[in-house]
């Protein structure tokens, strides 16, 4: 790889806090070359979330393409092609070798619920809807009792960037893991707007918000919205209302400078980070072991 504004990826891209070391994307300098071969671990939460700084890099610099080295792991290379990473990076990447082909390992821990994709409207989110419906009736299909609550929580997040971020949609994965503990779902959703507090600055009830952690907050109360309707929520509250009733349960939400992370025990952990993130990113965890049907 040739070594001009070349990045060395993390070892693994796994939550909100690994994309920052991809920030420089945002910069306006020259598309950088990722490398990617130390990289043994990848989550839905960091690979949306690195598409959206993507996203971003594009709309500021125009066509820029990135080059990317694969990952060396047989592994990490068979998850992307098989959750749809690979696919969704070519929209803004090339690849110094061809990319591997192949399907997941005999005994991987990983089972893709909802394959990774640029999502721009309500036709799309539809199609992901339906992709998920068919993964309750196969893989999923011990677990049918969760199928309403993963359609929430999917359909909220998602909508909620068709009609609040400001752009030209944004990115979708969902899987399975089987970690140590149990196996779980997890939902990421990532979009590079104008993030939360901008979108609830619309709303003139709200323009006196300062920081992007209490605009979290306040997204996550029950009727709060960026439009002055009262019917119209930014959706997170539903969620909070609806899925995370259950101890185990979690939810991320990254917006500009803001972190908030809540437990379905109803612990809230509130952190301010220095490197901006333009935009959203949102995990949630369900884990399976309680929801046999």
């Amino acid at each position: 790889m040739s070594s001009r504004h070349a990045l060395t990826a993390p070892g693994a891209v796994s939550t909100v806090y690994d994309i920052d070391a991809f920030s420089c994307l945002t910069t306006g300098e020259d598309a950088p070359a990722l490398d990617f071969s130390s990289t043994t671990f990848t989550r839905p939460v960091g690979m949306v979330g690195l598409l959206a700084l993507m996203d971003r890099m594009r709309r500021q610099g125009g066509n820029r393409r990135i080059v990317l080295m694969l990952p060396e792991s047989p592994e990490v290379r068979a998850y992307w092609s098989v959750s749809g990473i690979m696919d969704a990076l070519r929209e803004f990447c090339v690849f110094e070798e061809p990319p591997f082909e192949s399907g997941l390992p005999e005994h991987s821990q990983v089972e893709p619920m909802v394959r990774c994709c640029h999502f721009r409207d309500e036709a799309d989110i539809e199609r992901k809807l339906e992709e998920m419906e068919n993964s309750f009736m196969t893989v999923l299909g011990g677990y049918s009792s969760l199928l309403n609550q993963c359609h929430e929580v999917f359909t909220e997040l998602m909508m909620n960037v068709v009609y609040h971020a400001d752009i030209d949609g944004g990115f979708a994965l969902a899987q399975q893991y089987n970690y140590n503990g149990g196996p779980a779902i997890e939902v990421a959703v990532a979009d590079s707007g104008i993030g939360i507090r901008n979108s609830l600055m619309k709303n003139s009830d709200l323009i006196g918000i300062c920081f992007d952690t209490d605009a979290i907050k306040t997204a996550l109360e029950e009727g709060v919205t960026s439009v002055s309707h009262s019917y119209r929520g930014y959706g997170l509250a539903h969620i909070v209302n609806n899925v995370l009733r259950e101890r185990e349960r979690n939810m991320v939400i990254r917006s500009g400078n803001g972190i908030i992370t809540l437990s379905g025990d109803g612990v809230i952990k509130e952190e301010n980070t220095s490197i901006y993130f333009s935009g959203t990113v949102i995990n949630v965890t369900i884990p399976l072991e309680v929801a046999k049907k």
